[in-house]
């Protein structure tokens, strides 16, 4: 192995570490909302796409499994956040709605405290600097998993929408 590969290496560590230390720091944050960080991010992506969508929609958001975004909806019916019916017609749809516990779990998950904190360390330069290397690496990485999967996923621009559509 050489040197250039070793870097790599060394460099996705360094962002799998920093990715586990955040998710640590938001898990904490959202314990007051008795969710997980994916739930939170699932509540985020169905507000964003007007409050009704798809298990296999938001499974193109998150990048899980039809399954595993299955069972996390499951467990979310449950706990009251959203809502799954059946819409028939030409295909049986599952719609996934949220629930006003889930809006409001949904609110108080927009406290991100510790998430900003963080992220303040890094002047606008250099958030704009990060923001343009993960979206090259994303891209990269989603067009080698599209090539090995023959599957096409797509980049998720969904906070830039959830802003542009909900918020301003």
């Amino acid at each position: 192995m050489g040197k250039i590969e070793d870097k790599q290496y060394d460099i996705w560590i360094l962002l799998s570490r920093v990715y586990h230390l955040i998710a640590k720091l938001r898990h904490l944050e959202l314990l007051k909302s008795h969710i997980l960080p994916v739930q939170s991010y699932i509540l985020f992506v169905i507000k964003a796409l007007g409050n009704e969508t798809t298990p296999t929609e938001i499974s193109e958001y998150v990048y899980e499994q039809r399954s595993s975004i299955s069972d996390i909806l499951n467990r979310m019916e449950k706990q009251g956040l959203i809502i799954k019916t059946i819409r028939s017609g030409g295909k049986r749809r599952v719609i996934v709605t949220l629930t006003e516990k889930g809006e409001k779990a949904l609110v108080l998950s927009e406290d991100r405290k510790y998430l900003n904190k963080v992220m303040s360390s890094l002047t606008d330069a250099k958030t704009k600097q990060l923001e343009a290397c993960l979206e090259t690496l994303r891209d990269a990485a989603l067009k080698e998993f599209s090539n090995t999967q023959k599957t096409i996923m797509r980049p998720s621009q969904i906070s830039g929408y959830y802003k542009k559509k909900s918020r301003i």
